[in-house]
C-alpha cells in the first residue's frame, strides 16, 4: 500500500502527538488490555504505530510489531522496541505469535481487507486474536447534519496516509462483523467487552 507521506493527518506525523490524542479520547482504557492478553505471552501486533501497547503489557510479555509509518517506527526503535517496517496484508511480515493484536485497524480498512487482516492472523496466532476498535465512531455512522459532520472531522483528523476511511460503523454493524469474522475464520468462541469507549473482542483459537 503506497503512503502518502505529505497527506497524512498531522497525529501520524507526530508520535508525541499521537499518543496525546489517544490518550485523550481512551482515558488510558487500554489497560484493560493486560488482563485480557495475561503474563508470559508472545503480541505480535500489526499496524502497531510506534509501539505504544507494549507499555500496557505485563513486563514478562515479549512484544513485536509492524507497521508503514516510518516516523512512528523510527520512534519506537529508538526506545528499543522490537518494530518494525512491514505491510499487514503480506504474511510475509506476521511472526508466529500467541496473541495478535488488531488495534485501531479495522476501521481503516475495506471489508475485503479486514477479512484478509483477520485470516492472516488467525494463520500466526497460537491463542487468540484481539480486536480493538473504538466504539465512540457510530456517531459518524447516521445520516444527519450531526453525523455527516463527524464522518468529515473523523476522517480528516484519521486519515493515516494509506487508506480513506469510507464507512462507519454503528454498534450493530460492529456486532454483526465480529460474529462473521468469527464464524467465517472458525473461531472456537469470543468474547466482546466494552470499556472507555472501546470493543475489546477476543477470537479465541481451538
Amino acid at each position: 500500500m503506497a503512503f502518502g507521506m505529505t497527506k497524512r493527518a498531522h497525529i501520524f506525523r507526530n508520535p508525541w502527538l499521537y499518543a496525546l490524542s489517544i490518550r485523550l479520547l481512551h482515558f488510558n482504557g487500554f489497560k484493560k488490555i493486560r488482563e485480557i492478553v495475561g503474563k508470559k505471552k508472545n503480541v505480535f501486533e500489526p499496524a502497531c504505530g510506534y509501539g505504544r501497547l507494549q507499555k500496557y503489557l505485563h513486563d514478562n510479555c515479549s512484544y513485536s510489531g509492524i507497521d508503514l509509518n516510518e516516523i512512528f517506527i523510527n520512534f519506537g526503535r529508538k526506545r528499543g522496541l522490537d518494530i518494525r517496517i512491514g505491510d499487514v496484508l503480506e504474511e510475509k511480515n506476521y511472526i508466529k505469535s500467541d496473541i495478535i493484536i488488531l488495534c485501531d485497524i479495522l476501521h481503516h480498512l475495506t471489508r475485503d481487507n479486514i477479512h484478509r487482516v483477520v485470516s492472516i492472523a488467525k494463520k500466526f496466532s497460537t491463542e487468540k486474536v484481539v480486536i480493538m476498535e473504538p466504539s465512540f465512531v457510530g456517531l459518524a455512522s447516521g445520516k444527519g447534519f450531526f453525523s455527516r459532520l463527524a464522518a468529515k472531522v473523523f476522517a480528516k483528523v484519521d486519515f493515516d496516509g494509506i487508506n480513506n476511511i469510507e464507512h462507519w460503523s454503528t454498534r450493530q454493524d460492529y456486532q454483526k462483523l465480529f460474529k462473521h469474522l468469527k464464524e467465517t475464520n472458525k473461531f472456537a468462541d469470543m468474547k466482546i467487552q466494552m470499556s472507555k469507549g472501546y470493543y475489546f473482542v477476543e477470537l479465541i483459537r481451538a
